[in-house]
């Protein structure tokens, strides 16, 4: 972990210029000036689902895409449980109705589950707030372990349902110099992307999005980086960026369990290889 807030900061601006670069992701934000391959974290240092599968393995011999359901819901809980902050959360299961999901989904679905529910605060910019809030249930939190772009279609238009319930959260109607903004918080493996459209569909809406992947420090012992902006300098023209927080506390992989039904929403491991050890097919939820 960091020693001090200069590492702190040296550590998340290597960690979004490694996603810059690296993963292809285009950041809204002005701090980044282009790409320093030679301090540039390699691809290794990120869990990437390859990864993922290795630390978890099957240790209850699951099948089909039961496993894959029991490695996305038990990333999330790890995850969870070691956000930057350092912060913990529950998993959600609250409904947040969702119009444009519906409409969207051709009435299939008419709402969102976010894995994680939080608050925004006056005159705080970043996705996990102080215990003490101002406006609940305004950060949705979404840990992803996807082999490939995570765009407002993805999971049939989840992604689109969570900022449309988001800009009808406490905190979208924040007013004043200090307001508070409603945010999007992905944490992610290092094979997954964010697409474009979400940042500049979510900026439209004044709704702030943030990223954090993985690190991986070998044998199964992972850690959540800083979170950076997505697309602050669309929200925020002409301001700096917020300052990152520090990483959250390093934890290790936990035994896999069933993953049960878990309705609307549920996570996945989406690698495009189902089971274990995997033979390829659809892995995309819903």
């Amino acid at each position: 972990m960091p020693r001090s807030l200069g590492d702190a900061k040296a550590t998340w601006r290597e960690f979004a210029r490694f996603v810059v670069c690296a993963l292809g992701w285009v950041v809204l934000v002005g701090s980044t000036t282009g790409c320093m391959v030679d301090d540039m974290p390699a691809l290794s240092d990120m869990v990437t689902t390859v990864k993922l599968r290795e630390y978890y393995g099957n240790p209850n011999n699951y099948t089909g895409i039961t496993y894959n359901q029991a490695v996305g819901l038990q990333f999330q809980r790890d995850v969870l449980g070691a956000l930057p902050g350092p912060r913990v959360l529950s998993s959600n299961r609250k409904v947040f109705p969702s119009a444009w999901r519906q409409e969207a989904s051709n009435e299939r679905f008419r709402g969102v589950i976010p894995d994680g529910v939080t608050a925004a605060v006056e005159g705080f910019h970043g996705p996990l707030p102080p215990v003490i809030s101002t406006h609940p249930e305004s950060t949705f939190v979404e840990v992803k372990a996807v082999k490939g772009v995570v765009n407002l279609e993805y999971a049939q238009y989840q992604i689109l349902g969570m900022l449309d319930a988001l800009s009808k959260s406490p905190a979208a109607f924040s007013t004043g110099p200090d307001r508070a903004y409603p945010s999007l918080y992905f944490v992610v493996t290092g094979d997954t992307s964010i697409g474009t459209d979400v940042g500049a569909r979510a900026a439209s809406l004044q709704i702030l999005v943030w990223v954090s992947p993985v690190r991986d420090h070998g044998g199964g012992e992972l850690q959540v980086a800083p979170p950076w902006c997505f697309n602050c300098d669309a929200v925020f023209p002409g301001k700096q960026l917020p300052a990152p927080t520090l990483p959250g506390p390093s934890f290790y992989v936990q035994k896999l369990r069933a993953a049960n039904d878990r309705g609307l929403d549920k996570p996945i491991l989406d690698d495009g290889l189902v089971g274990h050890p995997g033979t390829p097919g659809n892995t995309r939820p819903h």
